[in-house]
């Protein structure tokens, strides 16, 4: 007899009493059970409310019907199976364009230890997923706002698969904290991730051009398993090329040897070939 995984909703009286306890100040907090996407949603409500979403807001649902992750891939997952939430953070007018590579990997290294913390020992995989024994436990999507008075805010969406079981993983190549022996405690998974992500992300943007000399971005380099792997880079236009990563440098973009010769790269997809 199959029996059906416990999955109530997200508490969100108890995320903040939580959060009080951990000394953590979110902004604007709304959790409504069923949304589209929350990174085009939370885009819909900073056009609507320039001034009433301030740094470390969340938007988060139970059940995201139109997430979208990477070149447009869409997924779906049973409703509360998931941490699924979006958070905004407004870039200094004077932060280089450049380093905003920065702002997705610093995500993964603090979900990355706030899953640790639950029981998941966790590592980074270059630009925007974290992973579990090799297997991708959650997801990130940033994508920038635009205000012609406010200027420019990065909205930083994240998904981790909490309690989905070996049958309702979207790909074989996945996990969940469930699967991996960790802790299914939602609300206190969100504590983890935002107590740390608020610091970071301050820190990175308060660095402005030096962003990569941040202890942010040397997390980031010790957590990124990336990093001494074989891999295979997919870059846009079906262009694609093997070789070693070998470091991150000043933007984050990944440096990868091949043939004796480095290439940097902005963007692309990555495959961990093999692990150092």
């Amino acid at each position: 007899m199959r029996t059906e995984p416990s999955r109530p909703a997200f508490d969100l009286d108890r995320f903040q009493d939580l959060a009080r306890r951990a000394e953590l100040t979110p902004g604007r907090c709304e959790w409504p059970a069923e949304l589209g996407s929350t990174n085009a949603e939370l885009a819909d409500r900073l056009t609507a409310e320039p001034d009433g979403w301030p740094d470390l807001s969340v938007l988060g649902t139970d059940h995201q019907t139109a997430g979208r992750g990477r070149l447009d891939r869409v997924w779906t997952v049973p409703p509360a199976a998931c941490l699924t939430f979006s958070v905004p953070f407004r870039v200094p007018a004077a932060f280089p364009a450049e380093m905003l590579g920065w702002l997705p990997v610093v995500t993964g290294w603090c979900v990355a230890e706030a899953l640790a913390e639950r029981g998941a020992p966790a590592g980074v995989k270059w630009p925007n997923d974290v992973l579990v024994d090799g297997r991708k436990i959650c997801g990130i999507l940033t994508r920038a706002h635009l205000d012609p008075e406010r200027g420019t805010t990065v909205i930083i969406g994240i998904g981790i698969n909490v309690s989905l079981t070996e049958g309702e993983l979207p790909v074989p190549t996945a996990t969940s904290l469930t699967l991996a022996g960790g802790s299914a405690d939602r609300e206190a998974l969100l504590v983890g991730v935002l107590s740390r992500l608020g610091p970071a992300v301050a820190e990175v943007l308060r660095a402005g051009p030096r962003a990569g000399a941040t202890a942010s971005a040397g997390g980031v380099r010790d957590a990124m398993i990336t990093l001494g792997s074989d891999v295979r880079v997919e870059l846009p236009g079906d262009e694609r090329f093997t070789g070693r990563a070998v470091e991150l440098d000043a933007t984050a973009a990944l440096v990868v040897e091949v043939d004796g010769e480095r290439r940097r790269v902005s963007a692309g997809d990555v495959v961990h070939a093999r692990p150092a």
